[in-house]
């Protein structure tokens, strides 16, 4: 079964201004621990600028899968790509990936590998929703770009 954490169901958490807000990203995770080769979950962030998104991604993902320590991203798909986050007090490296499109590697320790779809924030809400589902399959969901195609989301 799959994670979801939503805007519409999530509890508000009092915060700095500074700080995320974990349970407000819109993110799905597949059951279970990394797939290798398989999309473990999707984001979709409400923007392209990472040094806006990345945070409250983090903050999130470490409720499901506990500490994150660097995060892999193409630098062509975002804007304002920092070296690094603070969440919590402790720093998650950003480093970039090109070629990985509209994917985000999330590496905890040095060995474990989660691979996010990352739906372009302009999608359109249903269509965003169905691809966050389809890539929450795990070992069953398809590849990255076939799922934005499926859910008639242009990638961009």
């Amino acid at each position: 079964m799959a994670h979801d954490t939503d805007d519409s169901t999530a509890a508000r958490v009092t915060a700095p201004p500074t700080a995320p807000r974990p349970s407000t990203a819109r993110l799905s995770l597949a059951a279970g621990s990394a797939h290798r080769g398989a999309l473990d979950g999707g984001w979709w962030p409400r923007s392209r600028d990472a040094r806006a998104e990345l945070a409250e991604l983090v903050a999130a993902l470490a409720e499901h899968l506990g500490r994150v320590t660097h995060l892999a991203l193409d630098p062509e798909c975002w804007e304002q790509v920092p070296d690094h986050v603070t969440v919590a007090g402790r720093q998650v490296k950003v480093g970039p990936f090109p070629g990985l499109g509209h994917m985000i590697a999330v590496i905890r320790g040095r060995r474990e590998t989660f691979l996010l779809l990352v739906i372009p924030p302009e999608a359109e809400e249903s269509r965003a929703r169905a691809a966050l589902s389809g890539s929450a399959a795990g070992a069953a969901s398809g590849p990255a770009e076939e799922i934005l195609t499926t859910c008639d989301i242009r990638a961009s």
